[in-house]
C-alpha cells in the first residue's frame, strides 16, 4: 500500500503507448529481457529502450515490468535485492515512495517557506561510464536499432524527476517545477566511482592530471572531464578498459538531502541623524570601536524576520562617522541568502519597517520593498552617475564678505584633482582622481562661519575640499578665499538616486536640532587635538608615518584627519 495520498498512475495497456527505439514488440522484449537479466531496475530497461515521453515515468516499476517483460522475468518481490548496474539504484530504493518520505521529513525539519519547488541531483561521475559501457552492450547486439541513437537515452537525472516530481509535490503540497527559487539537493555519493574511472588516467592522462592539479588532489573526475575522455574514445578501445555490460555494483549510493532558497532583497533608504555611528561593525584588529552601527540597527530586525544563513548590506556610497545622512535617505539592499521566511505581505513589510525605526533614535528607515537581483543593478549603476548635495558648517580665520558669498556663489562644475586623502590612506589605492563641484552656495552664519551648500559628483571628498588636506585637494576652499579654513561638522542632504522606488511620503528632516546648536556654539577645531588624532593614525599606519608627523611638526593639521 502506497504512502502516498492520491497518486493518479498511468497504467499501461499495451506496448504502443511507449514511443520506443525497438521497431516491434518482439524485439522489445528481447531487449527488455537482456537489460533485465543483467540486473537493470525497470526504470532503466524503459529508458534504455528510448522512451523520451516524461508522462511514461509516472507509472509504477510494476506496471512498467508487466508491460516490458514476459511473466518469467518479473520480480518476485518489488524490492530489488541488489542495486541496478545502470543507475546504481538512484531509480530504486531513491525513488520510492519511503525515500521519498526520508526527504519530506528533512525538508520540514528545515522549516523552510515555498510555494514551489525545484530538486537539483549530484549524481556519481562514474555513471557516465557505466551508461556507455551499457550502451555499447546495446549496440553490439541490437545492432542499428541502437547505432547512432545514444543520445535519444533519457538521463538519470531527468527519469528521476519525471518518475518522482510530482509524487514528491503531493507530500510537501507544493508544485513541482523545473526552476524554482527553492532547491531540494540531492548529492548521491558511490564510494567506487573514482575506481571505476581511473582507467581514464592511464589512457588520458594530460586531461586529469591538469584537473588534479589545479584542485590539489581533489575531484580529480568531474562530468565534464569523463565525458571528454569517453567521447575521445573509441568503442573497442573502451571495451577493452570496463566490462560491457556494466556489473552489478556491490555497494549502494548514500544521498544526503539539503535544501535552500534564492536570495531575498530587501530595498530601502536610511536616515542616520547621529555623528557616532559608523555605516558597518568598526573593528580594529579584532576589537570593537564603537557600540552599535547603522548595519546592525537595520539588518537584526529583518534577519529575525526573513532567518536567512547571512546576510550582506550595499549601500549608494557611505558616509564617515561623523556624518548626518538627511533627506530621504541614502539608498540600501540587503541580501538575505538562503532565507527560510519568505512569505510576506506589503503590511508585513510596513509592521517590519516600524519595527527597525524603533531600535534607535539615531537610524531611521523608509520606502522598505522586496525587490528582484536584476532591480539591485541600479544601486551599482547610481553609484557611477549620481550627485550628491551637501550641507557643511565651516569656519574661516577671517571674515566672510559679501564678494566672497558672491565668488563662491558663481562657482559651477568646478574640477577638482583629489589625491587620496591622507585620513584613509591607509586603507585606499594612492591616486589622484578627477572630481566635479557642480555648484555652492554660501550662507554666512557669523563673522567667521559659513554654512556651505554644494552639489558634487558622486566620490567627492567634501571634507578635503574644504581644509584642503595640505594642498592633496586643489582648488580648495583655503585657495579660492585665500585664508585658512577648517570644517566643523557635515551632512549628506540628499543621494540623488531615484531609486528604490518612494513608497512612504516625503516630510522635512527630523534630524538633531540639539548637534545643529552645537555646531553653532562650538570654537573652531583645535590643533592639540587634531595632532592626537594625527598620532593615532600613525600607529595604524606606519607606512606614512614620517610623512604625517612633519605634517603635525608644521602645525597645519586641520580637525578631519580622523582614522576611520
Amino acid at each position: 500500500m502506497s504512502y502516498l495520498m492520491t497518486y493518479n498512475c498511468i497504467f499501461i495497456q499495451k506496448m504502443d503507448t511507449f514511443n520506443l527505439l525497438t521497431r516491434s514488440s518482439d524485439e522489445t522484449k528481447q531487449v527488455s529481457s537482456s537489460l533485465r537479466q543483467i540486473g537493470c531496475c525497470e526504470r532503466c530497461i524503459l529508458r534504455n529502450l528510448g522512451e523520451l515521453n516524461p508522462t511514461s515515468y509516472k507509472s509504477t516499476p510494476q506496471e512498467i515490468e508487466r508491460t516490458l517483460l514476459p511473466e518469467e522475468l518479473w520480480s518476485s518481490s518489488s524490492v530489488n535485492q541488489c542495486p541496478c548496474p545502470s543507475c546504481l539504484g538512484i531509480l530504486q530504493q531513491f525513488a520510492d515512495d519511503d525515500y521519498l518520505l526520508k526527504i519530506l521529513s528533512n525538508v520540514q525539519k528545515d522549516g523552510y517557506q515555498f510555494s514551489n519547488y525545484q530538486c537539483s541531483l549530484i549524481l556519481p561521475v562514474s555513471l557516465l561510464v557505466r551508461q556507455k559501457a551499457l550502451f555499447i552492450f546495446l549496440q553490439n547486439k541490437f545492432g542499428n536499432t541502437y547505432k547512432g541513437h545514444e543520445t535519444k537515452i533519457a538521463s538519470v537525472k531527468d527519469v528521476w524527476k519525471w518518475s518522482c516530481g510530482f509524487r514528491l509535490g503531493q507530500l510537501l503540497g507544493a508544485n513541482f517545477q523545473n526552476r524554482s527559487e527553492f532547491d531540494i539537493l540531492m548529492t548521491f555519493t558511490y564510494k567506487d566511482s573514482d575506481k571505476e574511472c581511473a582507467f581514464l588516467l592511464d589512457h588520458l592522462p594530460d586531461t586529469f592530471r591538469k584537473r588534479k592539479q589545479r584542485k590539489f588532489g581533489f575531484e580529480t573526475f568531474t562530468r565534464a572531464n569523463v565525458a571528454k575522455a569517453l567521447d575521445s574514445m573509441s568503442d573497442s578501445k573502451l571495451e577493452d578498459c570496463v566490462t560491457c555490460p556494466p556489473a552489478v555494483p556491490t555497494t549502494e549510493c548514500v544521498c544526503d538531502v539539503s535544501c535552500s532558497h534564492d536570495a531575498v532583497f530587501i530595498a530601502g533608504r536610511y536616515q542616520k541623524y547621529s555623528r557616532e555611528l559608523s555605516q558597518t561593525p568598526w573593528m580594529i584588529e579584532g576589537k570593537r570601536i564603537m557600540e552599535g552601527s547603522v548595519q546592525e540597527i537595520i539588518c537584526e530586525p529583518i534577519i529575525e524576520t526573513f532567518k536567512p544563513t547571512d546576510h550582506r548590506l550595499s549601500s549608494s556610497g557611505r558616509e564617515d562617522v561623523d556624518v548626518r545622512m538627511l533627506g530621504i535617505g541614502r539608498p540600501f539592499v540587503v541580501e538575505l541568502i538562503n532565507p527560510h521566511c519568505v512569505k510576506f505581505s506589503k503590511e508585513d513589510l510596513v509592521q517590519l519597517q516600524k519595527r527597525i525605526n524603533s531600535v534607535s533614535k539615531d537610524v531611521k528607515v523608509r520606502d522598505l520593498q522586496i525587490v528582484t537581483r536584476e532591480d539591485t543593478n541600479n544601486l551599482k549603476e547610481g553609484e557611477i552617475d549620481k550627485t550628491k548635495t551637501y550641507s557643511a558648517t565651516c569656519w574661516c580665520e577671517r571674515e566672510i564678505t559679501d564678494k566672497d558669498m558672491e565668488m563662491l556663489g558663481g562657482i559651477k562644475d568646478l574640477t577638482l584633482q583629489q589625491k587620496t586623502p591622507l585620513r584613509v590612506l591607509h586603507r585606499r589605492t594612492a591616486a589622484t582622481r578627477e572630481r566635479i563641484i557642480h555648484s555652492l552656495h554660501v550662507d554666512k552664519l557669523t563673522s567667521c562661519r559659513f554654512k556651505l551648500q554644494l552639489t558634487t559628483q558622486a566620490g567627492t571628498y567634501v571634507k578635503e575640499f574644504v581644509h584642503g588636506d595640505f594642498g592633496r585637494t586643489s582648488p580648495n576652499m583655503i585657495e579660492l578665499l585665500k585664508a585658512e579654513c577648517d570644517i566643523i561638522d557635515l551632512d549628506v542632504e540628499s543621494v540623488n538616486v531615484e531609486w528604490p522606488p518612494l513608497i512612504d511620503p516625503v516630510q522635512s528632516d527630523n534630524r538633531n536640532l540639539d548637534d545643529e546648536r552645537n555646531s553653532q556654539d562650538s570654537q573652531p577645531l583645535l590643533i592639540d587635538k587634531c595632532v592626537d588624532k594625527l598620532q593615532s593614525s600613525i600607529s595604524v599606519n606606519g607606512q606614512n608615518g614620517a610623512v604625517l608627523e612633519k605634517l603635525a611638526d608644521k602645525q597645519l593639521i586641520t580637525g578631519e584627519m580622523k582614522i576611520e
